[in-house]
């Protein structure tokens, strides 16, 4: 018996409109779900799928993640998951499973996981398998009783007909739905959302292009989920959560439940197609095992890639996850980004359809996210290319070629470090260029780019007196700090809530926050980007919050909005 999840909720659709229907239930879909939901909004999330996790990805969740997962108060779950809490997260580049080990990346269990974060963080990444991690954003999602979740549901077409006295006023998409069970359904709203993966009907329907980074980014690799007994007590390295193997050819082994169960993958050669059963003959020979050992419980074959959708935007549809941009998998950032996303997505979706900011608002979702998605694909492809560097040898596994380890592992270590040790990357979200920003002209440290509190980066994190993090303040609204006895932020937060943003206030008096800050006061936006900060009160709120919300008029061709 394999390990597989429950099903999602199927049923016939309640209602005909909607403020947003997300199509695709994968994490990236069910985030935006609770993202939006938190909010209040009405929000259809369909799959065309049933919603059982029968083939596992995407186990590693990002220190940013995790920070959202917390806001939404569902981060400690990970420890009560499947996977053992207790188990190490350490990555082990090896010989062969009965060979030399050649280079380890130590990292602590998901009980642990703060460490990692160096005090940058109130979190810590961790490992936490899609059998156990769907499921949690699934339940989340399933409490916010204005998220409606359908799975086994297609989605067959879809027309975004905005209203053509205003433009976007009053507009709406209309999405056609089938289901074997329950028929055809037209549903409307006044956004989509599309986390319909990586081939994206929808966005291949708008006529979104793509840009590749490299004609050579594209390849072939295998994919197994196996069941092999007994594996962790009879290989002599010690406990991992992945193994790279060099010999006899390269396959990654990737722990599912800290037992028996597997992932493994390994690139394919030109005109290789390998049958289950030669899939199961490769993984024995690869582990020195006998063929009967290994239960092949799924294969796929799968392909990465280094690909930016040109615009996350057309019209009323949005684009999010790998609908929007896919990257290799070396390194663990695809799905985060996706994640990453909907943070950015989710308080501009509120503003626009609670009437609080223009529709133009959203096309900073693409000036804000493409960049950083861009980074991110980068920074997997360098990933990914330093792995292929690194080329069977018979050498590395006979006794007496000490020398021939000892120079692979110098490789290891300087090439393959930085996909283990990458807060920065995740991080130092950069929007200091975005019209939503009032940059300032203090120079910040360059060593340190996560502790950063320059406008369009992330409000760092700061342990306060009571043990909290003052991102535990942030709870996707506007927050105002004020970090002197006597700062006043004069109309400030009055013309937010004149407006209709939620503002919270804090008086902060902890000199340890200030001396981040370097300012008196500070605004940090409702995705937790710091967006304005000074000693004194604006001379003029409302062109702060003009620029803050969108309102200021900016080149829509420049934000990257696709024209009709």
């Amino acid at each position: 018996m394999s390990l597989t999840s429950a099903p999602g909720p199927t049923g016939p659709i309640r209602h005909d409109h909607y403020d947003v229907v997300v199509v695709g239930g994968g994490p990236v879909g069910l985030a935006a779900a609770i993202e939006l939901g938190s909010r209040q909004l009405t929000v259809l999330l369909v799959d065309r799928d049933d919603g059982v996790i029968r083939y596992p990805t995407a186990e590693s969740i990002d220190v940013a993640s995790m920070e959202l997962l917390r806001r939404w108060r569902i981060a400690e779950q990970v420890e009560h998951s499947g996977f053992p809490a207790d188990a190490p997260r350490d990555i082990a580049f090896v010989s062969r499973m009965s060979g030399h080990e050649l280079a380890r990346f130590a990292r602590p269990s998901n009980a642990d996981r703060r460490h990692t974060s160096h005090g940058r963080s109130p979190e810590g990444g961790v490992w936490w398998p899609k059998f156990w991690f769907d499921p949690a954003l699934r339940a989340c999602a399933g409490t916010e009783p204005t998220v409606e979740l359908r799975y086994q549901w297609n989605c067959e077409g879809v027309e975004d007909s905005p209203d053509p006295d205003d433009g976007e006023g009053s507009g709406q998409v209309e999405v056609r739905l089938r289901s074997a069970h329950y028929g055809s359904k037209l549903v409307r709203a006044r956004y989509l959302v599309a986390c319909d993966g990586a081939s994206s009907p929808i966005r291949r329907a708008l006529g979104i292009a793509s840009i590749r980074y490299s004609p050579d980014a594209r390849a072939r690799w295998q994919g197994a989920f196996v069941r092999l007994p007994g594996l962790r007590e009879q290989v002599t390295h010690a406990p991992a959560v992945q193994y790279y193997l060099i010999n006899p050819r390269r396959m990654i082994l990737g722990s599912l439940d800290g037992a028996d169960l597997w992932r493994v993958t390994y690139p394919l050669g030109d005109g290789e197609a390998p049958t289950a059963d030669e899939v199961r003959a490769t993984v024995a020979d690869a582990l020195d095992r006998e063929r009967d050992s290994v239960e092949v419980l799924d294969t796929r074959e799968w392909s990465g890639d280094a690909v930016v959708a040109e615009t996350f935007r057309s019209g009323r549809v949005l684009l999010a996850g790998d609908a929007a941009h896919r990257m290799w998998p070396s390194g663990g950032h695809g799905m985060n980004t996706g994640l990453g996303d909907v943070a950015n997505l989710g308080w501009k979706l509120e503003a626009v359809l609670r009437g609080w900011a223009p529709a133009s608002l959203l096309d900073t979702y693409t000036t804000e996210r493409r960049p950083h998605c861009e980074r991110m694909i980068r920074r997997a492809w360098h990933n990914y290319r330093a792995d292929l560097a690194l080329r069977p040898d018979p050498a590395l596994d006979d006794p007496q070629r000490r020398t021939e380890r000892d120079a692979i592992s110098r490789q290891i270590h300087d090439t393959r470090a930085s996909e283990w040790r990458s807060l920065d990357a995740q991080l130092g979200v950069n929007y200091t260029n975005s019209p939503l920003v009032i940059a300032d002209r203090t120079r910040e440290p360059a060593e340190d780019v996560v502790l950063t509190a320059q406008p369009g980066h992330r409000a760092p994190h700061i342990t306060l007196p009571d043990h909290t993090s003052t991102l535990d303040l942030c709870r996707g609204r506007f927050m105002l700090l004020q970090l002197t006895p006597t700062a006043d932020s004069g109309g400030l937060a009055q013309t937010l809530r004149k407006r209709g943003f939620p503002v919270d206030e804090y008086r902060i008096n902890a000199p340890e926050v200030h001396a981040v800050y370097r300012h008196a006061l500070a605004l940090v936006r409702p995705d937790g980007i710091l967006a304005w900060r000074a000693d004194t009160a604006p001379e003029n709120p409302e062109h702060v919050v003009d620029q803050l919300t969108g309102h200021v008029e900016t080149d829509r061709q420049s934000l990257g909005h696709r024209s009709r």
